[in-house]
């Protein structure tokens, strides 16, 4: 995504842009839904240190692909692009850190999950919807991977206090369709057997999910 955007004597990326508008409603969104919840502020924590380190992930990641050329110009740092290798290395992180979170804490673990894909939802559908409006391109790709993003937010949103068990099936339909809907885009990147990486590691996890969902023993929370 190019282009800037000015805001008075000040020029913004358009990307940075979407970025900060995604995570602001995102946090809002969230805030609503779990402000009856005890740990209500633990998430809320978790969530903005989840995107502060996945937006330094993404926005940075010149210094851990190509340091030397970071150090040699640091001032490109302000206006390089994360790319698609910076936005997977700021999700990687991110889910890192959750997990982490999730792990210190885990009688909190039920909510704080849901709570994430939750977010998750809110934000993609944002990102998704921001970006169709700044480039006005209305390919069937974006716009089912908007649609797609926003019906698991409104899904979660729903079942929000059922058992943790359905938000396993949630994740993994959702999977099922970010590992199909590329198919629209005959210029992917493909890797294997047709697929692209993204693909791939979707179908991964629709599957590691369809797993642990026949495994699942327990009613959750």
């Amino acid at each position: 995504m190019n282009g800037t955007v000015s805001l008075g004597p000040f020029a913004l990326r358009a990307d940075l842009l979407v970025f900060l508008l995604a995570a602001v409603i995102g946090y809002t969104v969230l805030a609503v839904k779990v402000r009856r919840i005890e740990a209500a502020e633990w998430i809320k924590e978790t969530y903005v240190n989840v995107m502060g380190i996945g937006f330094l992930l993404w926005k940075f990641n010149l210094l851990f692909f190509e340091p030397l050329e970071a150090v040699a110009n640091p001032l490109s740092l302000l206006y390089f692009s994360g790319g698609g290798r910076g936005l997977w290395l700021g999700m990687i992180g991110g889910f890192g850190y959750f997990l982490y979170r999730g792990y210190r804490n885990r009688p909190q673990l039920g909510p704080l999950i849901k709570a994430g894909v939750l977010a998750y939802g809110v934000v993609q559908a944002v990102r998704f919807a921001l970006i169709l409006l700044w480039e006005g391109e209305m390919s069937q790709e974006s716009i089912l991977s908007a649609l797609l993003s926003a019906a698991l937010f409104i899904a979660a949103w729903l079942k929000f206090d059922s058992s943790l068990k359905s938000f396993v099936k949630l994740g993994m339909w959702y999977s099922i369709g970010c590992a199909i809907i590329p198919f629209l885009n005959p210029h992917r990147s493909l890797m294997w057997i047709g697929f692209s990486l993204e693909q791939l590691l979707f179908v991964l996890l629709a599957v590691s999910l369809l797993i642990f969902d026949s495994l699942w023993r327990g009613d959750g929370n």
